[in-house]
């Protein structure tokens, strides 16, 4: 791969956090096949690689890539879905129906495909190079994790990718209904993915275990989820109290931290989605078992969920990152400003999450969450060429002084103008160039239509 220089920008290392991190005005970046080989000022990099392709990024902000901790990006095939509203009283009806029986329960092979592929372009343009997802639909299986990985490599994006593993059982209740042969076919299909996509294989996507819920699983179920996660290497993703803590209880006699650690399940390679109702004593069980958190701020308030206690966990010294479960528009912009101005307003306490533990939630926290600190998360010599080039559209100067208030006032994924990943250009000029933005557009709204017609939408 030849060798690319992006000079002339102001550059945002990120190194090792947002707040300590180097700025470099006039500065550049030097790319060599995957990785950064280089980074200092223009004038000094232009000497050292007279010959590479260049990328002028004069008025520009070039900094890592974005990075993104739970998605499910089969979900956008609902997004603005017609819905009876009237079936839905509480964030159960809205699990059950909106999420299982009107989404992943009529999911297809090919409505993954079509999906991922639109969801996955939209979010490099908008700056995401790295996404953990967390696939569901029961009826898909098996292959629906080739589906999905399909799509991801077409589309340039960098993933981790696993399977629910549940007992739940499709158009049954999970608290009548449940299949030890369900979750047996979810491992499966998530230890085949393994085999093809192993841990640090060296491309751009490899496996993560899902386990659903605690709720939506048996003991033995979660035992078997950490031996093999252990065995194959991958870590795990899970949802941690999403639904009210009363639930699992009833089931377990313990809530989900409870129950999740006496099973093995958690540990510092585990990403745990929402966290949301949680006392003292399950914020603690998670600090102590080092595990990292995908904060889901605009799902978590779209069901009605509650507020999860963001600043109290960061005191507790868990990690923080941010993810988006595909709902709403795939724009990182909007996901970092409402963690950025939600808890403020929770809380009444205007000094919690400035912006620049909101960019560490979305690159260096991120980045350590998936194991990948060493490769992606910041600008440094020797790791990922992730990278990003944003253009501006700004009523004021972005400089050094001002590039981090940027991101909470001004920002928006639409000004990315640039995206590399793996030393690859993906984006370029505000659009792909792998594949035809207008053609994968209408082939999800394809499948979106086919999706919509089984809940009895007339379209």
């Amino acid at each position: 791969m030849a060798e690319i220089l992006i000079k002339n920008g102001l550059v945002l290392t990120f190194a090792p956090d947002a707040l300590t991190g180097q700025m470099i005005e006039n500065g550049a970046v030097a790319v060599k096949d995957n990785l950064i080989a280089d980074i200092g000022n223009t004038s000094d990099l232009e000497k050292k690689y007279p010959d590479a392709k260049v990328i002028d990024a004069a008025g520009k902000v070039v900094m890592p890539g974005f990075i993104v901790t739970h998605s499910h990006m089969p979900y956008v095939l609902g997004h603005n879905m017609p819905v009876d509203f009237s079936q839905l009283h509480d964030f159960w009806d809205m699990l059950q129906k909106m999420g299982w029986e009107w989404l992943e329960d009529i999911t297809t092979q090919e409505g993954v495909y079509a999906a991922t592929r639109y969801a996955a372009t939209k979010m490099l343009k908008n700056g995401i190079t790295t996404v953990c997802e967390f696939v569901e639909g029961p009826n898909a299986l098996p292959g629906i994790l080739d589906a999905s990985a399909k799509a991801i490599l077409e589309s340039g994006i960098r993933a981790q990718v696993g399977y629910e593993v549940t007992e739940r059982v499709p158009g049954k209740h999970i608290l009548t209904d449940v299949s030890v042969e369900n979750a047996e076919q979810g491992f499966e299909e998530n230890i085949a993915f393994f085999k093809k996509y192993p841990k640090g294989n060296g491309s751009r996507i490899e496996g993560r275990l899902g386990l659903h819920t605690a709720f939506t699983n048996s003991r033995a179920t979660m035992e078997k989820a950490r031996a093999i996660a252990n065995e194959y290497g991958t870590g795990i993703q899970v949802h941690i109290a999403e639904i009210p803590r009363a639930f699992v209880i009833e089931k377990h006699g313990l809530s989900a931290p409870q129950i999740l650690e006496e099973t093995g399940v958690l540990g510092p390679d585990v990403v745990a989605a929402h966290c949301i109702d949680l006392t003292d004593e399950d914020v603690e069980i998670l600090a102590r078992n080092k595990v990292n958190i995908a904060h889901t701020p605009m799902t978590n308030s779209f069901g009605g969920n509650g507020v999860a206690r963001i600043p109290y966990m960061m005191e507790k010294g868990l990690n923080i990152t941010i993810g988006h479960d595909d709902f709403f528009t795939l724009d990182i912009a909007e996901y970092m400003r409402y963690a950025f101005l939600l808890h403020k307003a929770h809380n009444a306490n205007a000094m919690l999450l400035p912006i620049f533990q909101v960019l560490d939630m979305v690159l260096a926290n991120a980045a350590k969450a998936l194991g990948l600190e060493k490769e992606i998360g910041s600008l440094e010599i020797g790791k990922k060429a992730d990278i990003i080039i944003i253009n501006p559209d700004s009523p004021s100067p972005v400089a050094p002084c001002s590039a981090l208030s940027y991101f909470d006032m001004t920002f928006q994924g639409r000004q990315v103008e640039t995206t590399i990943v793996d030393g690859e250009i993906v984006v370029d000029g505000y659009h792909s160039t792998l594949l035809d933005e207008d053609e994968i557009r209408k082939e999800c709204q394809e499948q979106a239509k086919i999706l919509w017609r089984k809940t009895g939408v007339q379209i």
